[in-house]
């Protein structure tokens, strides 16, 4: 796929699983969410920009501390938008506005913002750095830029199984986009290269157990995953699907199947 191929890829998967994104067996994203403040030192007035903001999780959760501040999220998914302002009504939020906008040109003044956030969103870019440079750009001298990503070792190993599983099944898994930026040292050169300074990355255990072997497939098939397993045919999706899920039963224990999730919060500052 060329670039925008692939954007209308990710844009329509993203429609598409928008409905489901929000539940349980996915509370790693508003889990993750309620974290971000604690690394931003907030005065509670501040202009916040939530780059890709999916349904919503990380501008929710920004919002409710800042009394006297605005958080703009920005997806180019209507799908997520229509989840996001659905929850903002249900939590009579105010102070939150969410805009439909391509986080890869972002429509916004230079240095209008104190502080963006880009959450699981920053791989999705084949150009990462440039992208960082993008939304640095709209925030203010000194203002602050986090991003939230995957650590190396998230959702094994059933993603482990899961792809080898699609392997034997004749689909050739492409190199996971989150690997990129998996570790302290990938996410804090990516920001030192980026220009920014005073950088962190700091990892956050965030894993849980599922209920069962379904609630995994939930996230498969309401996640990025889901193109993958869509190159099946019906048949051979019926199929796999019964085979990985028992693969993935097996690891069950009394308190249900582990599911690995280690958060990396990677926290940088825009030069004067």
């Amino acid at each position: 796929m060329d670039e925008q191929e692939l954007k209308d890829f990710f844009k329509s998967t993203f429609n598409t699983v928008a409905d489901g994104y929000d539940n349980s067996a996915m509370r790693f994203f508003p889990e993750s969410a309620r974290h971000i403040s604690s690394y931003l030192n907030l005065n509670g007035d501040e202009l916040v920009l939530d780059v890709a903001t999916g349904t919503g999780s990380v501008a929710l959760a920004i919002a409710r501390d800042l009394p006297d501040g605005q958080v703009t999220g920005i997806d180019f998914s209507e799908g997520m938008l229509s989840q996001a302002m659905r929850k903002k009504a249900e939590w009579g939020l105010r102070n939150v506005t969410f805009t439909e906008m391509d986080m890869q040109a972002i429509d916004f003044p230079d240095k209008h913002f104190d502080i963006a956030i880009s959450a699981f969103s920053i791989f999705f870019v084949e150009d990462m750095k440039n992208q960082l440079t993008h939304i640095a750009e709209r925030v203010k001298d000194d203002g602050k830029i986090i991003i939230t990503t995957f650590y190396d070792n998230a959702f094994s190993p059933l993603v482990s199984l899961f792809l080898d599983r699609l392997k034997k099944y004749g689909v050739e898994p492409p190199t996971l986009a989150w690997k990129r930026v998996a570790t302290q040292e990938q996410c804090t050169s990516l920001f030192n290269d980026a220009g920014l300074h005073n950088t962190k990355s700091e990892q956050l255990e965030c894993g849980y157990y599922l209920s069962n072997a379904s609630d995994w497939w939930y996230i498969i098939w309401n996640g990025g995953f889901r193109g993958l397993v869509k190159q099946l045919t019906p048949n051979d999706l019926e199929k796999f699907q019964e085979e990985h899920l028992a693969e993935v039963e097996e690891l069950a224990s009394d308190m249900g199947i582990w599911l690995e999730m280690s958060i990396l919060y990677t926290i940088g500052t825009k030069k004067t």
